[in-house]
């Protein structure tokens, strides 16, 4: 006759399944690069998204400029760096006190949110033109106010510029304006 022994079944120990610190320090590591590289791209695209804004809107003071000439017979003389004379000139002297001229450009309202343009809420003789940065819009116009031709302007009619993300001024061989944005370039 055959003896059947039991079957011994092996007390295993219960180990612990978990994750090692280790394979911890990897995952985490991972994550930061991925959310590192993602941040780089996010920065890379606001800034991208920022030049493209002022190239439109540099566009749209471009084309009211040309309607403001239209009506006038030439471009608004610039006075300080420009900014408060395109706001006054396509904006501000039609909803001034007299409101004998037209609103050549209406995004330029404080009260519009689309494009955050002006400086002051309420719109006022003071306001500048901003750009995606927060700095205020250039303007140079081609004649001076005696009618003679301004050296300085690179354009014959008109020149608008911002200074860009960094908001330095510079010459356009400066590696200081390589980020200007201009209507000239």
């Amino acid at each position: 006759m055959k003896v059947i022994k039991p079957v011994r079944q092996d007390i295993r120990h219960c180990v612990a399944s978990g994750f090692t610190l280790i394979e911890l320090l990897v995952v985490i590591a991972i994550i930061v690069i991925l959310a590192s590289l993602t941040m780089a791209g996010l920065g890379v695209m606001q800034r991208k998204q920022a030049t493209s804004k002022c190239q439109t809107q540099i566009g749209m003071l471009s084309n009211s400029l040309e309607e403001y000439k239209m009506d006038f017979g030439k471009y608004p003389v610039a006075v300080g760096n420009g900014s408060n004379t395109l706001y006054k000139a396509l904006y501000w002297d039609g909803v001034g006190a007299t409101a004998t001229q037209k609103i050549y450009l209406p995004e330029l309202d404080p009260a519009s949110t689309k494009q955050k343009w002006s400086s002051n809420p309420v719109a006022s003789a003071s306001n500048t033109i901003k750009d995606p940065w927060g700095i205020d819009y250039n303007y140079r116009s081609g004649l001076t106010e005696t009618g003679e031709v301004n050296s300085n302007c690179i354009n014959p009619d008109f020149d608008i510029w911002s200074f860009g993300p960094d908001a330095q001024e510079g010459s356009n061989g400066d590696k200081k304006s390589a980020d200007n944005i201009t209507n000239w370039k």
